[in-house]
């Protein structure tokens, strides 16, 4: 009697564990459930929208929290100054780190934001929440890119010898939410953010058409991508950096070379319009200034 006792009472332990494991794992196979429910492409704008949203968020805290520290934006004032009051001789254009550098473009955008900032570029919180949308439409257009990737790299991957469709839906799901950590690294970035909203810097406006002119090449809309790659150049000479990647994918996308001649022709006559007000007055100095390709870039200058 005693030993069936003792295994009845067994058996009823057995059975108890077995019934408290299979409630101990409702919840983690209802996060992962829901995991691979969210990992689907449906989601991936719904995330990216929430990733702008904490960036706007974020922009906002910092101007409100942490000073502003001029370095540049001064000398950008007093160089639109120059050029509103008629000087066209790039050598005469001076701010207070030394004379102008950037091609024409830069003195174009300056003008608008300069206008925004107070009229005079005086109101440099003003300017600040203007670059604070500049630096939310960057990430846009980086996050858009990201998941133009993702969703190629969803319909690519080649999972091996996974079988069933749970695995493959696992595997999938393993892709998807690597990338989209990577795309939240993105809105972490303390020197992105400092760039903008912070320093004010023409990196802004130029990295923004960049990776603009990037997300119309991956479109495969060439033509327009040349065009807006080169108002990027027209602000700061660190985008043409990228022109020999383009100009590889140019002979590799087009279906001869004249297809590559007249792209590249897009570039040219972009910056043949912009400086043509420098260029018809003080071509030497506006091409040894504003295409100062021999500059020299010290370390202490870096942010």
């Amino acid at each position: 009697m005693a030993a069936a006792a003792a295994a009845a009472a067994a058996a009823a332990a057995a059975s108890s564990s077995s019934d408290d494991a299979k409630h101990a794992f409702i919840i983690p196979t209802k996060v992962r459930n829901l995991s691979l429910h969210l990992s689907t492409a449906q989601y991936d704008i719904p995330y990216a929208v929430l990733l702008l949203l904490f960036e706007s968020l974020l922009c906002v805290q910092i101007i409100n929290r942490i000073p502003y520290t001029e370095i540049d934006w001064e000398a950008y004032m007093e160089e639109v100054e120059d050029y509103l009051s008629g000087e066209r001789n790039y050598v005469n254009i001076h701010g207070g780190t030394g004379p102008l550098v950037y091609p024409a473009g830069f003195l174009y955008v300056y003008q608008l934001l300069r206008y925004l900032a107070g009229g005079d570029g005086s109101d440099v919180r003003r300017a600040q929440f203007v670059f604070a949308v500049l630096y939310v439409m960057n990430a846009a257009v980086v996050l858009t890119l990201y998941t133009l990737v993702l969703r190629l790299k969803r319909r690519s991957r080649s999972f091996g010898e996974t079988k069933g469709e749970v695995e493959i839906a696992a595997a999938a799901a393993h892709t998807s939410w690597s990338w989209r950590v990577a795309m939240g690294l993105c809105c972490l970035s303390k020197r992105i953010h400092s760039i903008f909203v912070l320093r004010l810097f023409n990196d802004a406006p130029a990295m923004l058409l960049l990776y603009l002119s990037t997300l119309l090449f991956a479109r495969s809309m060439w033509r327009t991508g040349c065009f807006v790659f080169s108002l990027g150049v027209s602000i700061k000479m660190n985008v043409l950096l990228f022109a020999p990647g383009l100009l590889i994918l140019l002979l590799q996308s087009q279906p001869n070379l004249l297809g590559t001649v007249i792209c590249l022709s897009i570039c040219a006559s972009v910056q043949l319009i912009l400086g043509a007000p420098f260029l018809m007055t003080y071509p030497v100095s506006y091409l040894r200034k504003a295409f100062e390709l021999d500059r020299v870039f010290f370390y202490k200058w870096t942010v």
